[in-house]
């Protein structure tokens, strides 16, 4: 699937904030030629199109013609599906910001496009893409950092009541969804890339402070088919704010603790103590001792954490364009397809289905039959909702 001399002509579509952050990562391969954009504004197609030397084009079909190979679909959530399946039908690939779709239904049209079509769609979850999750990806696949138990995965960000001044934003109709949705699903994606298939989830959506249609905070508790339990939680009014994954295994804690993208030094891993150290955890409770590190005499020799390190490559836009393009212009498939990422949809739905009908959810409840399946907020009536993700009722 290669240009020119070795090239991928690429497109985007959408001139938004994120579009530039497609943009920043395709001008430094390469491998790419950013050939043209597309967006419903055409003042901010042309704007954007001048700032790459690119062709500004009025539609979709037009984008096509000029043999672009690669698009990347950087638009509002609710206009994802409709985009993504006019360029498959074109035969174009498509690299398509998170979140995916706005429900599963939509997803599933995709697929079915995907599958009629030359082209191939792909997700923008770049958090699986750094080398830090490389690594925690690889090393609790083969058992080397042991079975996982526990873990805990947090997005806890602060957005004012003016993040929600665009028209498309603060509603189903425009986001599909809240924080769980827009936000939190890259450390879930995370979260779910290393520990595997889920089974069922139990949560709760509450509508504390933003003046929004959905949770402004979300909690859950998942169980995993390799016995993990897990608790999320997503949040948009922590002033502090982060982004943290801590995985408990058998061997040790594994954690990346960061705020929108990480490098490898964000990751940390900590073995079981030796037994000395074990033996004395809660013989005196009345007085603080050292923590971290310095409790065990099990960091003084070398771990297979450390000893995997290599090259550190942050979790950004450009890690996974880079692996992306490589790719492509090799032949190989790449592996954050549409059909990898659905069970972070399915998760992201089972919980609004949690929280809204009062109830836990299996991930085999999640067929077209669920109300939920069609839509996040399950078809209900507002204030239905409302009372819902109510603090105080």
């Amino acid at each position: 699937m290669s240009g020119a001399e070795g090239t991928l002509r690429v497109g985007i579509v959408g001139c938004g904030g994120i579009a530039r952050s497609h943009a920043r990562a395709y001008a430094a391969d390469p491998r790419v030629e950013i050939v043209a954009v597309h967006d419903v504004r055409p003042e901010a197609a042309q704007e954007f199109a001048a700032e790459l030397g690119a062709l500004a084009c009025d539609s979709l079909a037009e984008m096509a013609a000029r043999d672009v190979q690669l698009v990347s679909v950087c638009t509002p959530p609710g206009t994802h599906t409709d985009t993504t399946v006019a360029l498959l039908e074109q035969g174009t690939s498509v690299l398509l910001e998170k979140p995916p779709t706005v429900n599963l239904a939509d997803m599933d049209r995709i697929a079915r496009a995907e599958a009629g079509s030359p082209g191939a769609v792909f997700v923008v979850f770049q958090h699986r893409h750094g080398s830090g999750a490389k690594r925690a990806h690889r090393l609790l696949a083969d058992g080397s950092l042991g079975v996982a138990q526990v873990a805990v995965c947090e997005t806890l960000w602060y957005r004012p009541d003016s993040y929600f001044d665009p028209q498309w934003r603060g509603n189903w109709a425009g986001e599909g969804g809240g924080p769980t949705l827009g936000h939190g699903i890259h450390q879930i994606d995370l979260l779910l890339h290393l520990l595997g298939e889920w089974t069922t989830l139990e949560a709760r959506a509450c509508r504390v402070a933003r003046p929004v249609e959905f949770e402004d905070v979300a909690t859950a508790s998942v169980t995993f088919a390799g016995g993990a339990v897990a608790s999320i939680t997503t949040s948009l009014l922590s002033p502090r704010e982060v982004s943290r994954i801590r995985i408990d295994t058998t061997a040790g804690t594994l954690e990346v603790d960061h705020l929108y993208g990480y490098t490898d030094t964000d990751w940390t891993w900590f073995p079981v103590p030796d037994a000395g150290t074990a033996a004395a955890n809660g013989t005196d409770p009345g007085t603080a001792r050292a923590g971290g590190a310095a409790a065990t005499d099990a960091l003084e020799t070398p771990d297979v954490w450390t000893a995997s390190a290599g090259e550190d490559v942050p979790s950004n836009h450009a890690a996974q364009i880079h692996d992306l393009v490589g790719d492509l212009l090799a032949g190989r498939p790449h592996p954050t397809t549409l059909a990898s990422t659905r069970p972070t949809m399915e998760l992201v739905t089972a919980l609004y289905a949690s929280a809204l009908e009062g109830r836990p959810v299996a991930r085999t409840d999640l067929t077209p039959d669920s109300p939920f399946y069609r839509s996040l907020d399950g078809g209900l009536p507002a204030q239905r909702v409302t009372d819902r993700m109510s603090t105080t009722s």
